[in-house]
């Protein structure tokens, strides 16, 4: 797994339960890296699970509500640091249908040694289908960042069924016009 995400987990974490906290949940998870993670660093998954299941056990949140806040969290700082993928994209729709055959084409660009989940999509009557498969038992986090991605774009569609693996390595998901 990239760092990107571990970073911007950590720095989610620091704005959102405060830096001191912050670091009992790192200190806690006894994570093999220690909290310390470059963006284009690579690293073992399970981190983010040690991470994410220390700060329900310490905030004493749902796992949900907390993917939620770090979906939202992580959708703007993919705007800000990756603008060139909002360009043209006028809704959720869209963004959702490129993720496959554009960002994550130049994504392996950058990071050819990226392990990247699988997007398929089928579009009938403005209704998206979404299929998304990882390795990785990340689903959950797939419906949070579909739902950041809807709340971004000002909820003009909707999503109208989920559904996630028992293993949580795939899901699908339906998104429509509201």
């Amino acid at each position: 797994m990239k760092g990107i995400i571990l970073s911007e987990f950590v720095d989610f974490l620091e704005q959102s339960v405060g830096e001191n906290t912050a670091q009992k949940i790192i200190d806690d998870s006894r994570v093999a890296s220690e909290g310390a993670y470059s963006r284009v660093g690579q690293y073992d998954y399970h981190e983010l699970i040690q991470l994410l299941t220390q700060s329900v056990a310490e905030t004493e949140q749902q796992a949900e509500v907390l993917l939620q806040g770090f979906a939202d969290h992580m959708f703007k700082v993919f705007k800000r640091d990756y603008d060139v993928f909002f360009e043209g994209t006028e809704n959720a729709i869209d963004m959702l249908m490129q993720i496959d055959n554009h960002i994550h084409v130049e994504v392996l660009k950058l990071y050819p040694d990226a392990e990247l989940p699988k997007f398929d999509y089928t579009l009938e009557d403005g209704q998206l289908t979404l299929h998304y498969e990882s390795p990785r038992p990340f689903a959950q986090v797939a419906y949070a960042l579909v739902g950041a991605c809807l709340k971004y774009f000002g909820d003009k569609e909707e999503l109208v069924s989920s559904e996630l693996a028992d293993d949580m390595k795939s899901a699908t998901f339906v998104v429509a016009t509201a």
